[in-house]
């Protein structure tokens, strides 16, 4: 059972959403307030802050634009998962997840803030990330 908001969960997860948007695609639709799918799943998150060249730089950009969109986001009431690549768990506290991706840890922290924990591999994270 998926809740309103950034459901945080690992590719290999049997409730992924058929629609699925990139990162990228995601970005650019809250930035432009285009409509969005009531359930879908967004791809590439990890993977984007592996390869990017100022990975702190990449995290503000993209917390950023989803506080921006928080009141357009919050309006739909949308459940999105944000599918993650790599091993997602928990060091040493279950509200700051991270992932193994690559033989490289990955701080979902920056992006999400404090998440709640719903599973082993699911965590949550609100629309307005500012609440």
């Amino acid at each position: 059972m998926m809740d309103i908001g950034f459901n945080i969960i690992e590719t290999g997860n049997t409730e992924i959403f058929d629609e699925k948007l990139s990162i990228i695609e995601f970005l650019r639709k809250i930035s432009k307030e285009e409509r969005l799918p009531y359930n879908f799943a967004v791809t590439g998150l990890v993977t984007l802050l592996y390869y990017a060249e100022d990975r702190e730089e990449t995290e503000k950009y993209i917390r950023t634009h989803l506080e921006d969109a928080a009141n357009f986001l919050f309006a739909g009431n949308y459940i999105i998962q944000v599918v993650v690549e790599g091993d997602l768990y928990v060091v040493e506290s279950y509200e700051r997840p991270r992932v193994r991706y690559r033989g490289e840890e990955i701080l979902l922290y920056p992006i999400f803030g404090r998440v709640k924990q719903l599973d082993v591999k699911h965590f949550l994270a609100p629309l307005n990330l500012l609440s």
